[in-house]
């Protein structure tokens, strides 16, 4: 079983660091940043290695792949550094190690030394980093913890809209091993992020919580939650890799199937904006949350063929997917602490962590081996359409069967809190997870691991 150690942070110190905190909050934009642009590029370094080393599409989208598969793993199975050296070691840690990995990758020779160097120590570099940063701004912010995590998760989006045109402007002056090289010094960087994670003073009390509780595996909704994680990590990691191999197939040059990347940055950035903006329940109303999951899923999947005919088609579906992109992780984030509570999204997120990983693993791979058989990227995209609708199908699903009942606002709080002071009772939104448990006599809900104060980490798919 892991552990990750959950500290409580003393309110009074945490005011007084009120302007160092917004540099944890920059910190932690440039550190998705980086993370999410290289790694979300991995359908550019496709084409590349591809190129290269003269393989097919199932042996090289390997690399990508382990990255993806590393970088979600290691997230959790590393977090007894962030819990015994902080933040900060964690964070400069994964940067060496993923700069070494970028760097190693320009004296690669054969396919598998790229397994090991891009896909392997990059992905234990990137998970060491990605994470820890995300923590290091929940600690900071005791109020405002949506917006500040807002800010920092926009990172993503501006690493994929800015990184693949990058590294394609790079390849041109440097070729792919120059690229490498550059791409590693600029991985370095998260040491300098790292730096900036100073951690607060906390009080004496300090607790450990199991990362991979079995009591949410009691319950068929965290079940579901899993599987939806699965597919989504599946279907999501599909488009990413394929998306500018399907366009110069289509008869795009290689510089407007890298700009298709960026585009889904852009509009996966401005999806997560507009619902940052509106709040978080703008995402957990009915008509939301069932309209943008299934009704883009289905336009997604059903004529992706068709937009992918002519370039500005290409752009479209670019544009429709990354808006999809945007507003599910932020649904998705959204919709388990209300389906399963703050304390239980964080006692299981090893094993969704682990769906996430494992559909990253199998995603390209399989479909590589779709390829092979069918030899028409449709037919992969198809089944990335297909994944993210019974995705966004089963989330759905369980959002519309969310229990609702009358508790006391100190009964059962979250990060919302500010909005629930002075007010007497409020209707909140149950947690499904909790629907069989019996209220203590003080009218609290008694949780089966006591006196933990949570870490909430925000998986970012």
């Amino acid at each position: 079983m892991f552990v990750v150690t959950s500290v409580k942070p003393s309110q009074p110190m945490a005011a007084q660091d009120g302007c160092w905190r917004w540099l944890i909050v920059l910190a932690a934009f440039f550190t998705q940043f980086i993370v999410c642009g290289i790694t979300y590029s991995l359908g550019v370094f496709h084409v590349i290695f591809k190129d290269i080393f003269y393989e097919s599409h199932f042996d090289t989208s390997w690399i990508g792949s382990i990255l993806l598969y590393v970088t979600a793993l290691s997230s959790i199975m590393f977090r007894f550094i962030t819990s015994h050296w902080g933040c900060r070691v964690s964070v400069m840690l994964g940067g060496l190690l993923a700069s070494a990995g970028l760097g190693l990758c320009m004296l690669a020779q054969e396919m598998y030394q790229l397994y090991l160097c891009f896909g392997l120590l990059t992905g234990i570099g990137f998970g060491l980093a990605c994470s820890p940063s995300i923590v290091a701004v929940e600690r900071y912010f005791i109020h405002g913890r949506f917006q500040a995590l807002s800010i920092v998760v926009a990172g993503i989006g501006s690493g994929i809209i800015t990184f693949p045109i990058l590294i394609r402007h790079l390849l041109v002056h440097f070729a792919w091993r120059g690229t490498m090289l550059i791409l590693s010094g600029i991985a370095l960087n998260l040491c300098v992020c790292g730096m900036v994670l100073k951690p607060l003073k906390f009080e004496k009390e300090i607790k450990l919580m199991p990362m991979l509780s079995c009591f949410v595996l009691r319950h068929p909704l965290f079940h579901g939650m899993c599987f939806a994680n699965l597919f989504w990590s599946f279907g999501s990691t599909v488009i990413y890799m394929y998306l500018p191999s399907y366009a110069m197939a289509r008869g795009s040059s290689f510089e407007a199937a890298v700009f298709l990347v960026s585009c889904v940055g852009m509009s996966s950035f401005a999806s997560r904006m507009i619902f940052a903006f509106m709040g978080p329940n703008s995402t957990l109303d009915d008509v939301t949350s069932a309209l943008c999951p299934i009704g883009l899923g289905i336009v997604i999947t059903g004529i992706s063929p068709l937009l992918f005919e002519d370039y500005t088609g290409q752009i479209g579906y670019t544009l429709l997917f990354g808006f999809y992109s945007g507003f599910w992780t932020t649904f998705l984030s959204q919709a388990s602490r209300e389906l399963l509570g703050p304390e239980y999204i964080a006692m299981g997120n090893g094993y969704l962590s682990f769906m996430i990983a494992l559909g990253a693993l199998t995603g390209g791979p399989l479909t590589g081996l779709l390829l092979q058989h069918e030899n028409d990227f449709k037919y992969a995209f198809y089944l990335a359409g297909a994944c993210l609708l019974w995705s966004s199908v089963v989330m759905v699903l369980f959002k519309l069967k969310r229990c609702t009942a009358r508790l006391d606002s100190a009964s059962y709080t979250d990060d919302n809190t500010d909005s629930l002071k002075g007010a007497k009772a409020k209707e909140l939104k149950v947690p499904l997870i909790l629907e069989d448990m019996q209220l203590s006599k003080d009218g609290k809900i008694s949780l089966s691991q006591r006196d933990i104060v949570v870490d909430n980490v925000i998986t970012c798919v």
